[in-house]
């Protein structure tokens, strides 16, 4: 969802001497309701007449107008074609928007037109113009004629709950919280950004994880390599200098209980060996469900987010 306001739309009324007769303030706002599981939206728009002063015309009234770009249908939408208007009235209208992907992600840019006067009034200023408004919609995110609209500039989060993950979100805690890179960290470090090609994320968690690089801990249940920054974010490690695993901070999980329950039983990870700080990934010793559940939960979260190559994200472990 986005919305914009604009609380101070002014009207001035004057006659054939350019003498100000009256005055009107009006408020204008607007949301849009996207989905990320379908191709249309829809807009709420809404203008007030919050007061006035001197003499108005008696039949002021309102036309507004919103124009779509790129694929977006209908192209123009008119609310209100001098729809009269009174003091503390509300007019309100919410209609449906479309739009049909083309091959790539269609960025469409909304912008609006506002007109206030009287049918036998000259109008002395332009009508108000602005924008602001911006979707991108696609189909090439999700399964096959799956698509859906996002509000391109919001930086959505992925929580992963320790409750869950165990050992794998400590390990990545411990990361943001001990590493100077602090990734996905919001306030501290910078968004993670995604990164779409499968051939370059196996090349990235050959580099970290190999079967010639990691060698597995018989003391670590089901053991699996775990890698943070994930293989599939441009801030892996692979990315950014580093040509084998050995050169991330090291991490193994840390048995608790023996409860059947993985996220209970191996809750924590400790430091294996000497770290800097400066390190530009973690790799972990970590029981493999605990790994590959947690993975799965960022490719579900690409999905439903509908995250195109580079799009940044935030990361927070939850209890």
């Amino acid at each position: 969802m986005q919305c914009q306001i604009y609380p101070d739309v002014k009207y001035t009324y004057r006659d054939s001497n350019n003498k100000v007769l009256g005055t009107a303030l009006f408020a204008t706002a607007q949301q849009l309701d996207l989905a990320t599981n379908s191709l249309q939206w829809t807009e709420t728009d809404q203008i007030t007449m919050l007061s006035s002063t001197g003499t108005l015309p008696p039949n002021l009234g309102v036309s507004w107008t919103t124009n779509c770009s790129s694929t977006c249908t209908p192209k123009s939408t008119k609310p209100w074609a001098l729809a009269p208007i009174r003091v503390g009235q509300n007019l309100t209208k919410t209609y449906t928007l479309t739009d049909q992907p083309s091959t790539g992600y269609d960025y469409i840019d909304l912008d609006y037109q506002l007109s206030i006067g009287a049918p036998d009034a000259i109008d002395l200023l332009p009508p108000i113009k602005w924008g602001g408004a911006e979707v991108r919609c696609d189909n090439k995110i999700s399964l096959p004629n799956n698509g859906g609209c996002v509000v391109p500039w919001y930086t959505p989060t992925l929580r992963l709950p320790r409750s869950q993950y165990g050992a794998s979100a400590d390990m990545i805690e411990w990361a943001q919280k001990n590493l100077s890179g602090h990734w996905g960290l919001r306030g501290t470090g910078q968004p993670l950004h995604r990164l779409k090609g499968d051939t370059q994320q196996a090349g990235n968690r050959n580099i970290i994880c190999g079967t010639s690089k990691f060698t597995k801990d018989p003391n670590v249940q089901d053991d699996s390599c775990d890698e943070f920054p994930f293989a599939g974010n441009y801030e892996s490690g692979a990315l950014n200098g580093i040509t084998h695993g050995k050169d991330c901070a090291q991490v193994t999980a840390v048995r608790a209980d023996t409860s059947g329950d993985l996220a209970t039983d191996w809750p924590t990870v400790t430091t294996v060996g000497t770290v800097t700080g400066s390190e530009k990934c973690v790799r972990g010793h970590i029981p493999r469900s605990l790994n590959t559940d947690l993975g799965g939960t960022y490719g579900s979260f690409v999905v439903s987010q509908r995250l195109a190559d580079n799009d940044p994200f935030w990361l927070s472990i939850t209890f």
